[in-house]
């Protein structure tokens, strides 16, 4: 069902951009490019029923480490800089991930829609920051506009109103 459902919102995905015969391919894998600087892979997972939405969000360099890993510690904290997916860093490679996941079944179109624009907003919004040094200044894509603290995670908004982003 998996692979047919995921087929499913391909299909009208590609009808309202022009990609009529867009689907995934026999392993459920389908990529899409945004602003030619991202690609995202979306990967219907037919062991857990999950839609795995993942992208290569950029390569740091050696001396970027130093700057970048406690910006993306401090993102993936309560999801205020990921609207709800995960950042990761491949050591060997120094590549920037980010993942996210949802169930297939039951999606409708327009969660994922919703899931596809906040999933490449935040991407697109990494990679600027980590390939040109820019939006130093702007907040993700969803993020909150007070940090998250932990003696204050229980009057956090992220704790106790609607999920972050569009991804929860």
């Amino acid at each position: 069902m998996s692979l047919e459902h995921i087929n499913e919102l391909l299909q009208e995905l590609g009808k309202n951009i022009g990609l009529p015969d867009l689907k995934a391919n026999d392993e459920g894998l389908c990529s899409l490019r945004f602003d030619d600087r991202v690609t995202i892979d979306l990967e219907a997972n037919k062991e857990t029923g999950a839609l795995i939405y993942s992208s290569l969000v950029a390569t740091l360099v050696p001396h970027q480490t130093e700057k970048f890993y406690p910006e993306i510690l401090e993102a993936n904290l309560l999801w205020v800089g990921t609207g709800g997916a995960t950042l990761g860093v491949d050591p060997a490679t120094l590549n920037v991930f980010m993942c996210y996941q949802e169930k297939l079944e039951g999606m409708d179109y327009l969660r994922f829609q919703d899931l596809l624009k906040g999933f490449s907003d935040v991407a697109l919004f990494w990679n600027k920051r980590i390939n040109e040094g820019t939006n130093f200044d702007e907040k993700p894509p969803g993020a909150p506009t007070d940090k998250p603290s932990l003696s204050s995670v229980g009057e956090h908004p992220a704790a106790t109103s609607a999920p972050l982003g569009n991804y929860a």
